[in-house]
């Protein structure tokens, strides 16, 4: 009976170990997505007597076309018309993060302004914690913190070239990128348009998947992966082949280093890519075959900054992040080779001939594979001091990396406090667009300036003329056309033709139309229906 027992009781199998909460990441991503809400707080509170803060601070007229998406998924739409073009065109699946926001704002009963910053503040919180995740992935513990907080803060000193004068250097102006380009930075994403950080946050899932399915090919990597990179397709669909692009060099990389993958590796790698081909293949078709839709693309302007700018506005962490690069290939550092790749590839495929003219928006994301790098060279450049000199070169290195992100919270809080007009909308135009979104007809079309037209999609929910630089098409012709139409001694007949050939239903009224020396209350077929100050609106009368 004995000798059927044991010699030694089997040690029991050790538990497996929790994943630890990552306190810091949590409680800078509370504090990031805070500081970034309280400017806009403060202009509601500091809003002047007599105006509406209009809810941007940075690229408002583009952030006013996506307020205006938004409403027509609040409305309940799925598919995107454009409301700043009067050509006829039908609805395409387009800009569906707007769309999707907008359709939360309506199962919220918020409004979509409220629900635009929580589009912002969501990604704030969703970006901080993906770079932490990358960050425990590829840097050891004691870089990880000075890593998150450096891709997140990170950025340039264009502003030394701006208060410079923007010199020419090498037959071009050098500006100051950092302060104008929202997707150079985290920070600055965070703070200005919220797709920017989303796609860069789905951008390093999609990484972090992929790097899973590299090490162990599973179901669970294969779907998430294959959901982010659908997720952002919706977003920013060219960075599906830039990703896809970084990725095939890694490996080429890898397999120069002398790490072949297995060929089950490579089929499960592009499954997820694969994924993506339908959305994609949409995407080409709709730009190819709706007219309207395809002369709105041919008119994106979205080209190269110049290189000196560019290597200027990404500053210190770009000299750092080349420091750090030495040192991954001199050690052939396989956890940092997709990092070491990233940067230079996307350098090139900026200043490469582009069909759509989109260089530009190769961009997103680029701050995350220095943000790394340059904490890697920031910790070899301190690695020789004592402790007490390393602390303090690094605190010099990163105040000089962060530097032009507080410039650009200065910012914010300066057009918080209401010196700049142009934030704002006057009481008489707010009453009147208030009153036309609730009073206006389906298939309503508005006549008004560019200012005004820009806001009343938005605000309104009703189309116009003319209104933005690159959705209106032929947008300069068309001011022009207006100019020549509304004007005194403009016959009748004319003004009415050019009113029903364009399907115009409403002519907005306020100073900035008014300009034009014409006078709709003299003209029998306008009828004013609503009047607050210096604004008015008229509905057109059908003609006889």
């Amino acid at each position: 009976m004995a000798a059927s027992l044991p010699l030694a009781r089997p040690a029991p199998e050790p538990a497996a170990r929790r994943r630890p909460w990552p306190r810091f990441a949590l409680g800078f991503a509370a504090a990031v997505a805070m500081l970034s809400l309280l400017p806009y707080l403060l202009a509601y509170a500091w809003t002047p007597a007599g105006h509406h803060f209009a809810g941007f601070f940075f690229i408002a007229d583009d952030a006013t076309t996506y307020l205006a998406k938004m409403r027509q998924g609040a409305d309940g739409s799925w598919l995107w018309t454009d409301p700043y073009t009067s050509e006829p065109h039908a609805g395409v699946f387009l800009f569906g993060f707007y769309l999707l926001f907008g359709h939360l704002a309506g199962l919220l009963h918020l409004p979509v302004i409220a629900t635009y910053h929580l589009a912002r503040i969501s990604g704030a919180l969703v970006l901080v914690l993906a770079v932490d995740r990358l960050c425990r992935r590829l840097l050891p513990a004691e870089l990880r913190n000075l890593g998150l907080v450096l891709v997140i803060l990170g950025s340039g000193v264009g502003f030394l070239a701006q208060a410079a004068g923007n010199p020419d250097i090498f037959g071009g102006k050098v500006e100051a990128l950092d302060l104008h380009l929202p997707e150079l930075s985290g920070w600055y994403s965070i703070l200005a348009i919220p797709h920017f950080a989303w796609a860069t946050a789905l951008i390093i899932a999609s990484v972090l998947g992929l790097l899973q399915i590299a090490q162990r090919p599973g179901w669970r990597p294969l779907a998430l992966t294959s959901v982010a990179l659908l997720a952002l397709t919706t977003i920013h669909p060219q960075m599906i082949a830039v990703i896809a692009l970084i990725w095939i060099v890694y490996r080429v990389l890898l397999l120069a280093w002398g790490a072949p993958p297995a060929w089950r590796t490579r089929a499960a790698e592009a499954l997820p890519f694969l994924a993506t081909t339908p959305l994609l293949a949409y995407n080409a078709w709709i730009l190819f075959s709706d007219p309207t839709i395809a002369e709105w693309a041919r008119q994106w302007r979205h080209q190269a900054p110049g290189l000196m700018s560019l290597v200027v506005s990404l500053g210190v962490p770009l000299l750092l992040a080349a420091g750090g690069g030495a040192i991954a290939w001199r050690r052939r550092d396989e956890g940092l080779a997709l990092m070491l790749v990233w940067p230079p590839l996307v350098i090139a495929l900026l200043y490469l001939p582009n069909l759509a003219n989109i260089q530009r928006r190769l961009l997103d994301a680029l701050y995350v594979p220095i943000g790394i790098l340059a904490v890697v060279g920031l910790r070899a450049l301190t690695a020789g001091l004592r402790r007490s000199s390393a602390r303090r070169v690094t605190a010099i290195l990163m105040t000089s990396c962060c530097f032009a992100s507080a410039i650009v919270l200065a910012i914010a809080l300066r057009f918080a406090s209401g010196a700049f007009a142009e934030a704002y909308i006057g009481n008489d135009a707010w009453q009147a667009m208030q009153w036309l979104s609730a009073q206006h007809q389906t298939g309503d079309r508005a006549l008004s300036s560019p200012q005004a037209g820009q806001l009343l999609p938005a605000w309104a929910g009703v189309s116009v003329y003319v209104g933005h630089y690159s959705e209106t098409l032929d947008y300069f012709q068309k001011i022009d056309r207006v100019g020549a139409v509304l004007r005194p001694g403009v016959p009748e007949a004319t003004v009415r033709a050019f009113l029903a050939a364009n399907g115009i239903t409403l002519v907005y009224w306020g100073p900035d139309e008014a300009k034009t020396g014409f006078h709709p209350e003299d003209q029998p077929y306008l009828e004013p229906v609503h009047r607050d100050g210096a604004v008015t609106i008229y509905r057109v009368e059908r003609a006889p």
